[in-house]
């Protein structure tokens, strides 16, 4: 690990567990020291409301606000959880104001989970290689 990268390691909620639940990745790239620092904050953010939201089984982010890329992994116990907390306010706010930093691009993810451990950080930015990055947007209404 070199020092221009932060990991904040995968937590689990402590809410019960089925053997299959949604596992959900993104990834952000942003340009400048401003929105660099903002995205680096907002994933701390939401990294909180992530371990507090209804639905919601674990949680980690990974930074490289050096190279301007950002990674969170989240796990759910389905799509409709996921979906509430994506229209939340509070996570609205944070897609606001990533909106308002100018041009972030983002890839987004989600696949069948393994509830029994998180997946590897590696995996993780394999599986969001194939994914083809364009601008970030809010879910849209339910």
């Amino acid at each position: 690990m070199t020092p221009t990268m932060f990991v904040v390691p995968w937590r689990w909620t402590g809410a019960r567990r089925s053997d299959h639940a949604l596992l959900f990745a993104s990834r952000f790239d942003a340009k400048g020291l401003r929105a660099r620092w903002l995205l680096f904050r907002g994933g701390l953010r939401m990294r909180r409301e992530v371990l507090s939201a209804p639905g919601a089984l674990g949680v980690g982010l990974r930074a490289h606000p050096v190279r301007g890329r950002f990674y969170t992994l989240s796990m759910w116990q389905d799509e409709a959880s996921l979906l509430l907390f994506a229209r939340a306010p509070k996570h609205q706010g944070v897609v606001g104001a990533m909106r308002r930093l100018g041009p972030v691009q983002g890839a987004l993810v989600s696949r069948d989970a393994d509830t029994a451990r998180p997946p590897s950080w590696r995996y993780t930015i394999e599986w969001l290689a194939s994914a083809t990055p364009g601008p970030y947007r809010p879910a849209g209404p339910a």
